[in-house]
């Protein structure tokens, strides 16, 4: 995409957002003089969870032309978000604009100002954000603004790799079982002291339930759905077949008798092993970079796209995907609405992208990737991100936890454990 693209991507995103104002009869337009017409004013609170200190910075930023705006962020910890923004809400002292990620769509679903598509067309968001961001989109409008993508990535260790003579890391779920017995060193005894890759158990995998969940997006499998009354989950249903297929993937690299073993419960945390030099891949988000970084500085890694399936031409990787939504009781909606718009496109979008140090969710600012590596693979690897509406993190973590450990301790049969992870799941999806 080149530049005028890129400009006229944003000019009309504006417009959409400059449109629903005006439907909505937020923003009067007629009496006013042109000079006021469309100017934000007024105070507007905006909550996330995001650290760096230059995020305030970003925000002057975007009130220079609209100097009567003032605009606060408060941080929140990301332990107590949800339960924070439900309180205050519930007395009336909400934010005007709060962040949210998919795992937060369905508790928060009734506290956010949905744009009806008669003022924001379906295809236009479409057109604007990444395939992933249409988790914000409800069968009446939409409540959210995509703003930045944190993909799930493969993180190296370039000195294991090539100490076995291997130059480039595996770009297939196959490469990935055939270099095992390389890659896993093992003491006479069968102790692994270095590790290929940590997959096949739960409780020590960082990520596992994204691991999982990106196995199955990959497997056209969605989890949770959106239906006309609610939210049901898919994890078997027609699927049941694809579903048994990725568990009994996941699970092999436990499985000392399976060529593909090189993990089980006796090894410390994942990204410890990683930090330590003793594991080779890691699947981790791309916010784990500056942390991987400040653990061991010494440590050589590089980081790649997520392996694929070897017989598909559709490549995908799990992502959160914040976006920011309108809080439907903010005293200064037209303001929020406003400051939305620019938070997901165009400049301000790109500075707050740059802030935080991840991809931003616009098509249009993906399509300039950034000379900085860890960032280009980033970039790239949020273009093809999907997402899913997990309806209560905590919850379904324990979920997937029993779902792996029914199978491992042979409590249940892969189908019996996918069963019964689906029935949770439905509860889970019950507002």
């Amino acid at each position: 995409m080149n530049n005028f693209q890129t400009i006229l991507t944003a000019v009309f995103l504006a417009f959409f957002v400059f449109a629903v104002l005006i439907f909505s009869g937020m923003l009067k337009i007629g009496n006013s003089s042109s000079k006021s017409a469309g100017s934000l004013k007024g105070k507007v609170v905006i909550w996330g969870t995001f650290e760096s200190p230059e995020i305030t910075r970003v925000f002057e930023d975007a009130t220079t032309a609209n100097r009567e705006l003032v605009v606060t962020y408060v941080r929140k910890q990301k332990a107590t978000y949800q339960q924070d923004l439900i309180e205050a809400m519930a007395v009336g002292k909400g934010p005007d604009l709060f962040f949210i990620t998919p795992d937060m769509v369905v508790k928060n679903e009734e506290l956010i100002y949905k744009i009806p598509y008669t003022s924001y067309p379906e295809k236009t968001f479409r057109d604007s954000f990444i395939d992933g961001a249409d988790v914000y989109l409800t069968t009446d409008g939409i409540i959210g603004f995509p703003v930045v993508v944190d993909p799930l990535v493969m993180y190296y260790n370039k000195d294991l790799l090539a100490n076995e003579g291997l130059s480039t890391p595996p770009t297939t779920w196959d490469e990935v079982m055939s270099w095992a017995p390389t890659l896993t060193k093992k003491k006479d005894d069968g102790t692994i002291l270095q590790s290929m890759i940590a997959l096949g158990q739960y409780q020590n995998v960082t990520n596992a339930k994204d691991i999982i969940a990106t196995l199955l997006l990959q497997n056209n499998n969605s989890i949770i759905k959106r239906t006309e009354t609610g939210y049901s989950s898919v994890l078997e249903g027609d699927t049941a077949s694809t579903a048994e297929r990725v568990l009994n993937f996941f699970v092999q690299f436990s499985n000392p008798s399976n060529p593909a073993y090189s993990w089980n419960r006796a090894i410390p945390n994942s990204v410890n092993m990683f930090t330590g030099g003793k594991l080779v891949f890691y699947l981790g988000h791309a916010s784990e970079l500056f942390k991987i970084q400040s653990v061991n500085p010494n440590l050589s890694f590089d980081v790649t796209s997520m392996p694929q399936a070897s017989n598909t031409s559709t490549k995908r990787t799990y992502s959160d995907i914040y976006a920011i939504s309108v809080n439907k009781k903010s005293a200064n909606v037209t303001a929020a609405f406003g400051l939305a718009g620019l938070m997901s496109t165009g400049e301000t979008a790109s500075n707050f992208a740059s802030t935080v140090s991840l991809p931003p969710a616009s098509r249009a600012l993906l399509a300039s990737k950034p000379k900085d590596p860890y960032l280009f693979t980033f970039f790239n690897q949020a273009i093809i991100s999907r997402t899913w509406l997990d309806p209560n993190s905590t919850v379904t973590d324990s979920i997937f936890s029993e779902l792996v450990e029914n199978v491992l301790s042979n409590r249940l049969s892969i189908s019996d454990a996918l069963a019964k992870a689906q029935g949770q799941l439905d509860i889970a999806s019950k507002k």
